[in-house]
C-alpha cells in the first residue's frame, strides 16, 4: 500500500547522497567550512557538479565572490564537526581552529581542503542560478583526490563510512557495496 507524503518533504526520498563539508574563502582570504547535503553530479565530461546554498549561509557570499570552493568528503568519525559546521555560522568563528581541523593547501584553487576528510573535489563556479532563497552553483571539478586505501573504481564502503542526511533529523551511513549480477536472464 502506498502512503501519500507532503511534496515539501518529497526531496527526502532522493536526498541521501553524502553529506559534505564545503570550504571557501572570503575577501580577506579567511577560510570557512559549511555542511551541506544538497549536492549533485551534473555531468562527467566535462566534470560538473552543483551545490545548493541558502541565503542564511555565510559561505554563499564567499563562493559568489571567489567563484571557488572545495567539496570535502568526511567519514562518520567527523560527525561532531559535520553537525557543528551545519549549526554555526563562520562569519565570526574560525571553524578550523574551533574544531581542530587541519587546512590543507589545495592544488589548483585558493580555498583549502580539510586534511581529516578522505576525499576532495576542487571546484570553480561556471554558472549560478537563484531560486527563492537558494543559490545553485554549477561548477567544474578542476582537481580531485582521495585516500587510495578507500577507493578503487568507487568508494570502498567496507573501509570508510560516509554520512547521509535523510531529512527530519535522520542520518544513515553507507553499507556493503556490491555489483549487480551480470547477464541476468529475464
Amino acid at each position: 500500500m502506498l502512503k501519500k507524503i507532503k511534496t515539501e518533504i518529497a526531496y527526502r526520498l532522493i536526498n541521501h547522497g553524502p553529506i559534505v563539508l564545503i570550504t571557501s574563502i572570503d575577501k580577506n582570504n579567511e577560510p570557512n567550512i559549511m555542511t551541506i547535503a544538497w549536492t549533485s553530479v551534473i555531468n562527467s565530461e566535462p566534470p560538473l557538479v552543483a551545490i545548493a546554498v541558502g541565503n542564511q549561509a555565510y559561505s554563499q557570499k564567499s563562493i559568489k565572490e571567489s567563484k571557488e570552493f572545495v567539496i570535502n568528503i568526511p567519514d562518520k568519525k567527523l560527525m561532531k564537526s559535520i553537525i557543528y559546521c551545519g549549526n554555526h555560522s563562520g562569519e565570526n568563528i574560525n571553524k578550523f581552529g574551533t574544531l581542530k581541523l587541519s587546512p590543507l593547501k589545495s592544488d589548483t584553487i585558493k580555498p583549502p581542503k580539510i586534511k581529516e576528510c578522505f576525499a576532495h573535489l576542487e571546484c570553480k563556479v561556471i554558472k549560478q542560478y537563484r531560486y527563492s532563497d537558494v543559490l545553485f552553483f554549477i561548477s567544474k571539478v578542476v582537481y580531485a583526490d582521495v585516500e587510495k586505501k578507500y577507493f578503487d573504481e568507487s568508494i570502498k564502503t567496507d573501509k570508510i563510512k560516509t554520512i547521509h542526511h535523510l531529512g527530519g533529523g535522520w542520518f544513515a551511513e553507507t553499507g556493503k557495496r556490491f555489483t549487480p549480477l551480470k547477464n541476468v536472464d529475464i
